[in-house]
């Protein structure tokens, strides 16, 4: 920007016109050192590895859902005990991590929250994350019950 001025000096004043119009000059050095920091500020400061812990967090979650389904469907299909116990299983070792994982990605949230600007978008993220770590424990929860009643029975 600076350099298009001084170029429309130039072709203003004639090559000579810049070093006699003076107050020229000292208005873009002024200016020079108001628009340096102007765009110095980031709009969105999630950083990579914030964002790739909400992905991976969304990620095992939706795992979970699949897992449920899977459950689901093999109960009314007839699977065998053993791939029952096995998708339970999983299930609830993927949902204990999942939990953990949103609890801490909570706290970090809640730590932007009072930090930074966009409070919105933080707590738009803070609800997600308490979603999906009740989900996780309800999950969690649930196959173990399950575990538990299926391996009485026999």
């Amino acid at each position: 920007m600076i350099l298009y001025q001084l170029y429309t000096a130039v072709f203003k004043y004639g090559q000579t016109g810049i070093f006699a119009c003076r107050e020229d000059f000292n208005n873009i050095c002024s200016m020079k050192n108001k628009t340096r920091f102007k765009y110095s500020k980031k709009i969105f400061s999630n950083t990579l590895t914030y964002k790739v812990s909400m992905t991976l967090n969304l990620a095992i979650t939706a795992f979970c859902i699949i897992l449920i389904t899977l459950y689901i469907i093999g109960n009314y299909q007839g699977f065998q005990d053993e791939n029952q116990q096995w998708i339970l299983s999983i299930l609830s070792y993927i949902a204990i991590f999942n939990s953990l994982f949103s609890i801490v990605l909570t706290i970090e949230t809640g730590i932007k929250i009072f930090t930074e600007k966009q409070k919105v978008k933080n707590i738009i993220n803070m609800i997600a994350l308490i979603l999906s770590a009740l989900f996780c424990i309800f999950c969690t929860g649930t196959s173990n019950i399950i575990s538990y009643i299926s391996g009485g029975i026999k």
